[in-house]
């Protein structure tokens, strides 16, 4: 027994855990195991001290429980395994990805590629790009970054927008004619 699994022994976090992926799992009629539970819950503080990051809130595991307990994909026979595949799929997407992307996008990617692979093994083969074309909400952040590059608001709450495909570069502003831009300015 390593001081991880013995930690989480000893402090309860797999009951804890098995009451709270219940909760999630129970509208779809699935549930798992006090093992599988401590299991999930050893898994879990491996990969935060792998990735040395620290977890506040609610545990990604209850989100992905939450998230993917109606896919058709997770029965009670593989919950389990599913459950941690995501689990550790997350983790390593969370480490690769920025600070600012919220873990509610990781999840739905998450969901929406188990639902389109059908396997949690496919899913964590996924590279990260691929993966996160699955959430919706990720795509739009992408898409307002690359816009807000192009997008600029006045003092009076006017937007111009600067569309680089419609640019005329054949128009050029007229040169400078070699007078200094400061020859007024103590006048």
């Amino acid at each position: 027994m390593n001081a991880i699994t013995a930690l989480c022994a000893a402090t309860g976090v797999g009951d804890s855990m098995l009451v709270a992926v219940n909760e999630r799992l129970s509208a779809a009629g699935l549930s798992i195991s006090e093992e599988d539970a401590s299991m999930l819950a050893v898994q879990r503080a491996e990969f935060l001290a792998e990735t040395e990051r620290v977890e506040f809130g609610t545990p990604a595991l209850l989100a992905i429980a939450e998230t993917v307990a109606s896919s058709p994909y997770l029965t009670p026979r593989n919950a389990a395994d599913v459950l941690s595949r995501l689990q550790g799929t997350f983790y390593e997407l969370r480490d690769e990805l920025p600070v600012d992307v919220p873990d509610s996008e990781i999840v739905e990617a998450l969901r929406g590629c188990l639902d389109e692979l059908g396997d949690a093994n496919d899913v964590s083969k996924t590279p990260t790009d691929e993966l996160m074309a699955y959430s919706a909400n990720y795509l739009l952040a992408l898409d307002a970054e690359d816009a807000a590059e192009y997008r600029i608001v006045d003092d009076a709450g006017h937007a111009y927008v600067f569309d680089p495909f419609e640019w005329d570069y054949d128009e050029m502003a007229s040169g400078w004619d070699g007078e200094g831009w400061a020859d007024d300015w103590d006048d």
